[in-house]
């Protein structure tokens, strides 16, 4: 398991408390701290990502905040949705900045998945019915499949189509096993006497990790905007947000335009690589 760049100067000490000295076990210790040593050193040599997401994760918090007293009835459930989505987006950038890519990828798709079907129930309220009664029998199951699985561009992420996009994305690169989903944590060592094959747990090259970081702060601003879409009704009266959405704007388009700078990032031929297309 390699670390994003392994530190000799961090111990055991600085990157665990005691009780986590303690209570970890040896087998699974150089796993855990690994993990931990990737999203200290992303925080640190990655700051203007960091930084960004801050001020991003600062927006969303605002959002349910101005939101909190609801005044439309109909726009409860789609709010816990929106949560949801919020919970597993924190959840999958945690991840990523720990070197956890694959995995932050899968949870990433349920975090657009839920703010998606939000939007679906807010934009149509009679389908709150379908979805709830999902587990009811057969039948139930069908309409909720029809109405938030089948044709998934036309229904689900119907005039979401970046969205979509990303979704489709992330469900290769994390969700389903498959060769875009282990191909950059799969190596193979060889020397004279030996092959060695190993799946690093955790870790990434920095122009990989840095791509898909950013990856997923631009998947997070599509979401912010379906829910500042569907609630810029209250949500524009807010003094604050105006001045904060404009911010996140100007600090995404200057970290897109450092990333493509120092890592000399082209769009590939085919423009269906591995390479995430939201930097260019």
């Amino acid at each position: 398991m390699k670390p994003l760049n392994p530190a000799p100067e961090f111990t055991e000490k600085d990157l665990l408390v005691e009780f986590e000295q303690a209570q970890i076990p040896l087998h699974y210790k150089s796993y855990y701290m690994n993990k931990r040593y990737n999203f200290f050193a992303t925080i640190r040599q990655f700051s203007y990502l960091w930084n960004c997401y801050m001020l991003l994760e600062k927006i969303l918090s605002r959002d349910f905040e101005v939101m909190m007293e609801l005044r439309d009835p109909k726009l409860m459930f789609p709010m816990v949705l929106f949560m949801n989505g919020h919970a597993k987006m924190r959840v999958a950038f945690e991840l990523g900045s720990a070197g956890c890519l694959s995995e932050a990828y899968s949870i990433l798709r349920d975090a657009i998945e839920s703010v998606a079907h939000g939007n679906r129930i807010a934009a149509d309220p009679a389908l709150l019915k379908p979805w709830v009664e999902k587990n009811d029998g057969k039948t139930a199951l069908e309409a909720f499949k029809k109405e938030f699985e089948h044709n998934k561009a036309m229904r689900l992420f119907d005039g979401l189509p970046e969205l979509h996009r990303l979704w489709r994305e992330n469900s290769e690169f994390g969700s389903h096993t498959n060769l875009n989903s282990i191909v950059e944590r799969f190596k193979i060592e060889k020397t004279a006497t030996h092959l060695q094959y190993l799946l690093n747990y955790c870790g990434a090259e920095p122009k990989i990790a840095v791509m898909a970081l950013f990856d997923m702060i631009h998947a997070f601003e599509q979401m912010e905007n379906v829910i500042f879409e569907l609630c810029q009704e209250r949500l524009k009266l807010d003094l604050e947000l105006p001045t904060m959405r404009a911010q996140f704007a100007q600090e995404k388009e200057k970290v897109r335009t450092h990333i493509i700078q120092t890592y000399s990032v082209q769009r590939p031929v085919d423009d269906g690589g591995a390479l995430r297309r939201s930097l260019l």
